[in-house]
């Protein structure tokens, strides 16, 4: 294995409402993450869909928690540009750049379900040219200063870029996606690719050859953030004692919502059916959820056979402030016994 791998994670949103500082407990688990060494702190985005729990205005949270950390790259994973217009979407890359001085990561879907399109008053089946178009007017305009851009979609007149960005020429662009169509905006407009954490190490070995192919015949560099599902405890009886209900749960709600990556793998059909599929079964090739030494092995396996430069994991948590506690307890044994295995 060579190359050091970035460890990154999707902030969960540990809420009080009502309280003076509602949002406060998320602020301090991200301060802990950025002390633990972790790359980027990734949040979601939906609208209209509170059962996710993921942001409708994720720039807003990343704003907030910018201002109260200093070195944690704060990124979206993903946002689903399509359903606003590119200079918004602009103006507010951008702005998190300025408050986070240069720690921005866009990482940006296609969007795959019809209802948050249609609160927007957008055609669903225009969501892929719209969100090509949103990348290009962003980088272009990020770089130029300029937001000039004629396209199928939108036309943008010759207007200055404010405020403009930290990072040159932008923040970086990870486009999430598994389809052909995902893989090859990755390759020809984005800065990296964005996995999603359903399909199995075959099945995503084989979309990682076709974005390195693209990005080959795009003359681009390929940036892979490989996004897993993870955990960690000291034994196996912890793991899935803590992980593994919660785990099945999450694929089988983004099963029956209908992003399902690899729909002929007979064991997510079995979790969307409801079954109980045990640990061993459900995680192998899957998710890096086990002991240190486990994660460890299975951090390198995955890397020795598909080459990834980030890992992005998703510890599903309950909310309260006991879910708070276990999941502190999963970050700190992770960022102390394995993120440590792969530094020099």
């Amino acid at each position: 294995m060579t190359g050091e791998i970035r460890f990154s994670l999707a902030l969960p949103r540990f809420v009080d409402p009502g309280q003076k500082d509602p949002y406060r407990r998320t602020y301090e688990f991200a301060r802990h993450v950025e002390e633990l060494g972790f790359h980027t702190g990734f949040v979601g985005h939906h609208s209209f869909t509170p059962e996710t729990r993921d942001p409708s205005a994720p720039f807003v949270l990343l704003a907030a928690i910018a201002a109260r950390t200093e070195r944690l790259r704060l990124g979206t994973g993903v946002y689903l540009a399509a359903l606003h217009h590119p200079v918004t979407v602009t103006e507010q890359v951008a702005t998190l750049d300025q408050i986070s001085n240069g720690r921005a990561v866009v990482g940006v879907g296609v969007g795959y379900r019809p209802y948050e399109f249609e609160g927007f008053g957008i055609d669903f089946a225009q969501r892929g040219q719209r969100l090509t178009e949103c990348i290009e007017i962003m980088r272009s305009a990020l770089s130029t200063g300029s937001y000039a851009y004629q396209g199928e979609c939108f036309t943008v007149p010759d207007l200055v870029v404010e405020p403009p960005c930290v990072q040159r020429p932008h923040p970086p662009i990870l486009v999430g996606g598994t389809s052909h169509r995902a893989i090859e905006r990755a390759a020809t407009v984005g800065d990296g690719w964005f996995t999603l954490p359903m399909e199995t190490l075959p099945y995503v070995k084989a979309l990682v050859d076709q974005y390195r192919a693209a990005c080959r015949r795009a003359g681009r560099h390929p940036y892979i953030c490989l996004m897993r599902e993870g955990w960690v405890a000291p034994t196996r009886e912890r793991v899935e004692e803590e992980w593994l209900d919660r785990a099945l749960a999450f694929h089988k709600y983004y099963w029956e919502a209908g992003t399902r990556g690899d729909e002929s793998d007979p064991v997510l059909q079995r979790v969307g059916a409801g079954e109980r599929v045990g640990y061993e079964e459900f995680s192998r090739d899957r998710a890096i959820a086990g002991t240190p030494d486990f994660c460890i092995d299975e951090i390198r396996r995955w890397h020795d056979e598909i080459g990834f430069d980030e890992l992005c994991l998703i510890f599903t948590s309950q909310r309260d402030r006991a879910g708070q506690t276990t999941m502190t307890e999963v970050v700190d044994l992770f960022g102390q016994e394995v993120i440590p295995a792969f530094r020099s």
